[in-house]
């Protein structure tokens, strides 16, 4: 099978290739500007990339045209919540106006491709009841700008195949973490100033809320889920991928402490913690178990112990 895959060169675009070609597919990617170097070979030879801004519908018209794809995996998008908060248009531009721009180069020019909707578990916002493990017919309530544009990209993605007649699946994926993930999120933001007091510089690691529930999993293991859904998900339907137990950052630092070479003390900055937060934050996977056969595998001890490794690899001022 052909795959296109957008968004490649982001965190969990290499993973998603290495499963893809594993599974025995050809990948293509796009690409908003030619990657580095380091990048371009973390995605490896076999995959054809194609430069294209998302935004332009024409344009992504005509690199779906020319690929021909037998499915599509849409990783493209605004991923960070903090900067949504910053720069509300561009991040729906990035969410929603990416989505719109790929369902209409799908349905132009390869309405019988299988098209991955990956959003966001976040789409759920205000849990009701509060901290219960969150199924896929819960209501969308969306509480910050992230989420909100993450709502109205799956919400896009499931009329345009409602009406349209397309073979479309959406993903939701929870916290995921793993080597290569920028410092923006909070196991990435924590490990990377483990490493930093490693090599000498700021021993205390900030952090905001450590009170926070969230259900963390390994990227490799949501990559594996996105090629289950496009073997086995059924058309129309949303699908959590999670591990559906919850772990707080204090148990996230508690693990990465257990791996620095050095004593690390850690110090709560209230300028870290966000205004629009749920205390806690639990997928339920039972629907993607049974439909496709998935589970997350991946201790969270070995995630951060990997993460850990790779922020020392890369140097932690990176």
């Amino acid at each position: 099978m052909r795959v296109l895959v957008t968004g490649v060169g982001g965190f969990v675009g290499p993973p998603t290739v290495a499963a893809l070609l594993a599974a025995g597919h050809e990948v293509h990617g796009t690409v908003r500007r030619p990657p580095a170097p380091i990048r371009r070979a973390a995605l490896g030879p076999e995959v054809v990339l194609h430069t294209v801004d998302l935004i332009d519908g024409a344009a992504t018209a005509r690199v779906v045209a020319a690929v021909a794809p037998d499915a599509v995996v849409h990783l493209a998008g605004f991923s960070s919540p903090a900067a949504a908060e910053n720069d509300v248009a561009e991040a729906y531009r990035g969410n929603l106006g990416t989505m719109l721009a790929v369902l209409g180069a799908v349905r132009a020019h390869a309405p019988r491709a299988r098209l991955l909707a990956v959003t966001s578990g976040h789409v759920y916002g205000l849990l009701d009841p509060p901290g219960a493990p969150v199924g896929e017919d819960a209501p969308l309530r969306p509480l910050s700008v992230y989420d909100a544009t993450k709502a109205a990209a799956d919400l896009a993605a499931a009329q345009w195949g409602r009406a349209y007649g397309l073979d479309v699946v959406r993903a939701r994926p929870f916290n995921h973490t793993g080597p290569g993930q920028e410092a923006a999120f909070v196991c990435s933001a924590i490990a990377r100033q483990i490493a930093f007091a490693e090599a000498g510089g700021a021993r205390a690691v900030r952090v905001g809320n450590v009170d926070a529930v969230r259900d963390f999993l390994d990227v490799r293991d949501v990559a594996a889920a996105y090629v289950a859904l496009l073997a086995h998900g059924r058309t129309g339907e949303a699908y959590n991928v999670c591990r559906g137990e919850g772990t707080s950052v204090s148990e996230v630092i508690a693990v990465l402490r257990t791996h620095a070479r050095i004593p690390v003390p850690i110090r709560s900055d209230p300028a870290l913690r966000r205004p629009q937060d749920v205390p806690r934050f639990v997928g339920d996977p039972a629907k993607i178990a049974r439909d496709t056969g998935w589970r997350a595998t991946t201790p969270l001890e070995d995630t951060l112990g990997a993460l850990l490794d790779d922020w020392r690899a890369r140097g932690a001022g990176a």
